[in-house]
């Protein structure tokens, strides 16, 4: 099982989100939310480098805020957290613009996206609050 260092940002007063520093060749400064509500994973589409097209359809999803957003889908090769490669991580591609404008009012970090539960569930995750962390089955 992998332990990933996780660090815990308050956005508002007592919501909590868990971050994951982004692990990407060229690119620094950039996290994942580990968001257990989000049932996909999803990743900032102007980051067209470290993804390529799923498909050409478009697909209809639940964004932030509950509205409904159209989007393509995409693949992470390779992905890795702490240098440890989980394999392909398929993503919805939406525009980060709107979730990183809410960040700056509270948070220097910059969302490169979200890890859903479609992650989460695959890799058996537990999150540890107490020892800052996140566990996972590599498969």
């Amino acid at each position: 099982m992998a332990e990933i260092k996780i660090e815990i940002v308050e956005l508002e007063e007592k919501t909590y989100h868990p971050l994951i520093k982004a692990d990407f060749p060229g690119l620094d400064g950039f996290w994942w939310v580990v968001d257990t509500g989000a049932s996909r994973s999803v990743f900032d589409h102007t980051f067209t480098d470290y993804y390529s097209l799923d498909s050409d359809e478009q697909v209809m999803a639940t964004g932030l805020g509950k509205e409904m957003v159209e989007t393509n889908s995409g693949i992470i090769h390779s992905f890795k957290l702490d240098g440890i490669d989980f394999g392909d991580l398929h993503v919805a591609l939406i525009n980060f613009l709107h979730i990183n404008t809410e960040y700056a009012k509270f948070s220097d970090k910059q969302i490169i996206g979200l890890l859903g539960s479609d992650f989460l569930y695959t890799h058996q995750a537990v999150l540890d609050f107490n020892n800052l962390n996140v566990k996972l089955v590599q498969k």
